[in-house]
Parts: structure tokens; sequence; C-alpha cells
């Protein structure tokens, strides 16, 4: 017997302003909007990959560990250090691990790892 689950329909990210979310989502991560623009619940999507951005100004954040710096949200770069410089320059908080990958927080405190598959040697 096959699973009963069809397909992934949304990944839910909690943000504290709608606004301010997708400027960080679309404007600087460059995920596409789906659909259309909502004040309280818009859908993205990056490289086949739902994500829906949900106003809810109650909900904690997804930041675990005792920095703030665990989370289950993974996103793919071509290259890390230079994703991370780009943000920077743009003003987001970002936490190097290794040359390939790091932490970001977007602007309601919501953790991102962000990691790319260069050749090692690269480094």
């Amino acid at each position: 017997m096959g699973g009963v689950v069809e397909g992934v329909g949304h990944i839910i990210l909690p943000v504290k302003d709608m606004e301010s979310s997708l400027a960080f989502y679309q404007g600087l991560l460059g995920f596409a909007v789906r659909g259309k623009v909502n004040p309280v619940w818009t859908e993205l999507e990056a490289g086949g990959f739902p994500l829906t951005l949900y106003l809810d100004e109650d909900s904690p954040v997804i930041a675990l560990g005792p920095e703030g710096a665990g989370t289950p949200l993974v996103f793919h770069v071509s290259d890390y250090p230079v994703a991370e410089a780009a943000l920077t320059r743009a003003g987001v908080k970002c936490l190097r691990e290794s040359g390939h990958q790091g932490v970001i927080w977007d602007p309601a405190g919501n953790a991102l790892r962000l990691h790319d598959h260069r050749a090692r040697s690269q480094d």
C-alpha cells in the first residue's frame, strides 16, 4: 500500500510584518510569489520549494538552541561566501559556520541555514 501524503501543501513560517518579510524573502533571497500577495497569508516558491509566510505576531520564531542559530530550514545557494557578503551588505545578520554554510535571520527573527555544494577544495 502506498502512503497517504500526495505532496507538500504548505511549509508555514510565522512572520511579524508581511511587507518587510516579502522584501527579505522576495527581494533579497529571490523567492517568487505564487498567486497574489496577501497581508496575512502569502505563498512563495524557490526551486519548486513552497514556503508560506503567515502573519502571526504571537507565534514564536523558528530559532533553536541557546544562541537561536539552530533551524530545520535549510536553503541551497550557489556560493555561500558570496551570498553571505551580499546579505551582510543588505544589513542581514549572518553567522558563518564554515566556508560552505551559515545561518541568517529574517526580519521576524526566524533562523535560516544557507549552504552550498561547492567542492571542499575551494575553501
